[in-house]
């Protein structure tokens, strides 16, 4: 019985690191001027995600976009691009 409790315990406990595990890697661009949120991605892992994100720079860099921020992390975008009042609307991380 105490075996099957613990088996129980360590399922529960490793299901949300499982569930992690599968989202994919985005590329997160936060730039100042628009004040817009762009994801790159999905990527399989922060590797190739990173390898990626200078391209992603140079063009909003050549749109004129003045950047703030960039993040590679797990995560699922419900839009890829929020700007301005849709930034309230966010990401399921």
């Amino acid at each position: 019985m105490s075996i099957c409790i613990y088996f129980i315990a360590l399922c529960l406990l490793a299901a949300p690191r499982r569930r992690r595990r599968q989202e994919k890697w985005w590329v997160e661009i936060v730039t100042d001027l628009p004040r817009c949120t762009y994801y790159f991605g999905p990527f399989d892992s922060d590797k190739e995600a990173s390898t990626n994100t200078p391209g992603y720079i140079e063009d909003l860099d050549s749109e004129g976009a003045q950047r703030l921020s960039i993040r590679i992390q797990q995560c699922q975008p419900s839009k890829l691009t929020l700007c301005d009042s849709e930034q309230l609307d966010g990401v399921a991380a």
